[in-house]
């Protein structure tokens, strides 16, 4: 279905001049024996909002777990931000990169919706530092950008599914990323969370020019992107730029 999408204006991304903060090349990945991207070659481009649409299984997530460092390329190779972000020196890497999986559930950790947000922090701060009054600033300003603000004092298995998704949107803007990854983020949102999510995630590329990497199956998400990769049976077919 992601090929009928309608193309719609972006908000004010220009692809003149844009440099690569993601480039993959003849690459390659998988789990054990089983292959599941095979020579792909990508770019993502600074400032845009690129789409990945394509079937369950067809490498997405897959390859969002590469720019993570969570995996590494069978063969062919890939970078983010100008180097490889896996071992300990992708980790400044990592840490310009705002990530939200699929899974966004409270977990059991017994802490507040602004104590999970203020994780968002933890990367560039350590666990055992207390956090600044910008620091503090930063992630009400992050819950308030969400919409839970109101939620502060709530304790995440408290949530709904759509309340816990907006937390960790928060948490990954928190820090201030140059990139930010996102895996079927309106997943757990209902038609006017879903216009919601967009319009924050809209609001923040344009105030700050971050870099979104957007892996849906939503229509609506998806048409707001300004490139588009499909993804089936391994292999990546660009639907327009």
């Amino acid at each position: 279905m992601c090929s009928v999408i309608m193309r719609l204006p972006f908000w004010g991304y220009n692809s003149m001049n844009a440099a690569a903060v993601i480039s993959a090349r003849d690459l390659s990945a998988g789990y054990g024996k089983t292959t599941v991207l095979k020579n792909l070659s990508l770019t993502v481009e600074a400032g845009s909002v690129t789409g990945f649409c394509g079937p369950n299984g067809a490498g997405k997530s897959t390859f969002v777990k590469l720019c993570l460092g969570m995996l590494r390329p069978a063969s062919g190779s890939i970078s983010v931000l100008g180097g490889r972000p896996w071992g300990m020196g992708g980790r400044k890497i990592r840490l310009q990169i705002g990530y939200v999986p699929q899974n966004t559930a409270g977990g059991t950790l017994p802490v507040t919706v602004e104590e999970s947000v203020s994780m968002g922090l933890y990367g560039k701060l350590g666990f055992f530092r207390s956090l600044s009054y910008k620091n503090r600033l930063s992630v009400e300003r992050a819950m308030e950008a969400c919409g839970i603000a109101h939620l502060a004092k709530k304790r995440v298995q408290e949530l709904s599914g759509g309340q816990a998704q907006r937390a960790a949107i928060a948490r990954a803007l928190t820090p201030d990323a140059e990139i930010l990854l996102l895996d079927e983020p309106t997943s757990n949102l209902d038609t006017d969370g879903r216009m919601e999510l967009l319009h924050i995630i809209k609001e923040r590329q344009e105030y700050r020019h971050i870099t979104v990497l957007m892996v849906s199956h939503d229509e609506a998400a998806l048409s707001e992107c300004s490139r588009m990769y499909r993804f089936a049976e391994g292999r990546v077919t660009k639907l327009y730029d």
